[in-house]
């Protein structure tokens, strides 16, 4: 019998330098938590807030609200984010692509023996050695080779990985919209709010250095008992009632600028102005659309039913990809070998082949796939149904909302008139003794807390006024700008609510025949150049801007 491994050898050198190995791997593995520092989350803590206020245009005079929206579009972390994960998801179907193409593997070794790599014969019937030992390998080799391939069903599989990698960034264009939707309307809801405490903020600290002034003479008149004890109390109580109630109402007009402030992503406590018109140019918007065309509208531009199409058609590709993998695989190869052995004859080569194989167990998973597959698009379908079903309840539910707020605030306007003459009346009683102090102060409370509700009740409707367009998938910023700078997205954002506010349909882009809807012709596209929002807006992918300087020619 022929050995070929030297006992020495094993045991004293392989068995060794293995254990050693063995014990070295077994060590690196080993990893233990780490905490990190206060030094690091100092650091952390400060370049991030750097990185959150960086680069952002300065205020220059009042802030209108189409300027709001603007900073919010550009300057807001929530539509940065949807921005990053529209772009990584674009990043992804690239690389989907890339999926697809053959494989291309260079690959170069060398290789070491301690001892030749020698073989005997033996033979079979009589059991001994029929050639002397040889070899046909040198102990030093290298070795190099350059493979290409190319499997069939991994390139079906690719493909499908592709096209739901696609619908999945469309998806997320259509996330990014609907985050951008959300974000104008708390932009909307909070300028009005910031805008009506900025206009009353004066009147209430009139009203509420007025208060105070009579509770200290209340008090005085306590102290030098020019009343009874129970009148003098109950005469300070109504003050403290009316000064608490001002109190209040001072603290929340403070807060509201800060909310707004928050959505354009200012620095806390940055100092700004807000564009307020008077009182008297307040009026009930008009809705130039049908309910019937808000309706049909939110069927085909919600961003939630546009991206629940997009999940529909995923499922359709899953299960086509889970159809295609009980297919057979084939596999082209070609590929060039290189061997520095000088015992072989051809120390360089090309080879080429097919190899196929197939499991064939797998066909007994057909039908149990196909079940399951029209089960995930059955799901689907009624998913966006169910879905199509919310936003038609949603159009109608902010339908009734602006009907009702409209109501609110022509009703509160009526009652701050009648409290405004009330004050007139007091004030004019006063001046001839007929009224006492604690009236005027109780009359001018009422007055300021009677316009803070109608300035409510107006803000209400311009938030209810808005979330009709949202309800409907109307955009509030338009497709087409021509530069990222905030006074160029403030006039395009009014540019589109003037169009919106039209409510023609044509200049929107769709135009609704009956209960058809059907899209204009677009066969004439305008010019277009190419910005990169990664460097203007956050966005890592290019697209198509209008040349407002051709189309003006």
């Amino acid at each position: 019998m022929i050995k070929n491994t030297s006992p020495v050898f094993n045991r004293y050198l392989l068995r060794p330098l293995t254990l050693s190995v063995a014990l070295l791997s077994l060590s690196a593995c080993g990893v233990s938590p780490e905490r990190i520092t206060l030094d690091e989350q100092v650091l952390q803590a400060n370049a991030d807030h750097q990185a959150m206020f960086a680069k952002q245009a300065p205020i220059e005079g009042a802030i209108s609200l189409d300027e709001a929206m603007a900073r919010a579009i550009k300057y807001n972390l929530n539509q940065r984010l949807a921005l990053m994960e529209q772009a990584l998801a674009s990043n992804q179907l690239d690389v989907a692509n890339l999926s697809m193409l053959p494989k291309l593997a260079a690959s170069a070794g060398w290789n070491h023996r301690s001892n030749v790599s020698a073989s005997s014969s033996e033979s079979i019937r009589t059991g001994t050695e029929s050639l002397e030992p040889s070899t046909s390998q040198e102990r030093n080799i290298r070795t190099a080779d350059l493979q290409l391939s190319w499997n069939i069903l991994d390139f079906g599989l690719s493909y499908f990985s592709a096209k739901a990698q696609a619908n999945r960034a469309l998806g997320f264009e259509e996330k990014r919209r609907y985050i951008v939707a959300d974000i104008m309307q708390k932009v909307r809801q909070a300028y009005w709010n910031a805008a009506t405490a900025q206009r009353l903020q004066p009147q209430v600290k009139s009203a509420l250095e007025e208060a105070q002034k009579a509770l200290a003479q209340a008090r005085q008149t306590e102290e030098q008992r020019l009343l009874t004890p129970l009148a003098s109390l109950q005469y300070q109580k109504e003050l403290l009632t009316m000064v608490r109630q001002l109190e209040t109402l001072d603290a929340e007009l403070a807060t509201a600028k800060s909310r707004l402030a928050a959505l354009m992503n200012l620095a806390p406590g940055t100092p700004y102005r807000l564009q307020v018109a008077s009182a008297q140019q307040w009026q009930v918007p008009d809705l130039n659309f049908r309910l019937t065309q808000l309706e049909q509208l939110a069927m085909i531009k919600r961003p939630e039913i546009r991206e629940e199409a997009y999940k529909a058609r995923n499922a359709v590709l899953e299960t086509r990809s889970a159809l295609l993998k009980l297919l057979p695989g084939a596999t082209l190869f070609s590929g060039l070998n290189y061997n520095s052995n000088d015992y072989l004859v051809n120390n360089d080569w090309a080879d080429a082949g097919v190899k196929v194989s197939w499991n064939l167990l797998n066909v007994f998973s057909f039908p149990s796939i196909k079940r399951t597959g029209e089960a995930r698009e059955q799901v689907a379908h009624l998913r966006r149904q169910a879905l199509r079903m919310t936003v038609l309840t949603q159009v109608n539910v902010a339908w009734r909302q602006f009907q009702s707020a409209s109501h609110l605030f022509e009703r509160s306007q009526e009652l701050q008139q009648v409290q405004s003459r009330i004050l007139k009346q007091t004030d004019n009683a006063l001046q001839s003794q007929a009224q006492s102090l604690l009236e005027r102060v109780r009359a001018n409370t009422e007055t300021v807390l009677a316009t803070r509700q109608r300035d409510r009740s107006y803000a209400d409707l311009r938030t209810a006024y808005g979330a009709i367009y949202q309800a409907a998938g109307l955009d509030a910023v338009p497709l087409y700008v021509r530069d990222d700078k905030i006074s160029t997205l403030t006039n395009a954002i009014r540019q589109e609510r003037q169009v919106l506010a039209k409510g023609d349909l044509s200049e929107i882009g769709i135009m609704l025949a009956g209960a058809h809807v059907m899209m204009p012709d677009r066969t004439t596209q305008p010019q277009t150049v190419n910005l990169d929002l990664w460097q203007n807006l956050g966005s890592l992918q290019s697209v198509p801007l209008t040349s407002l300087d051709q189309a003006s020619q």
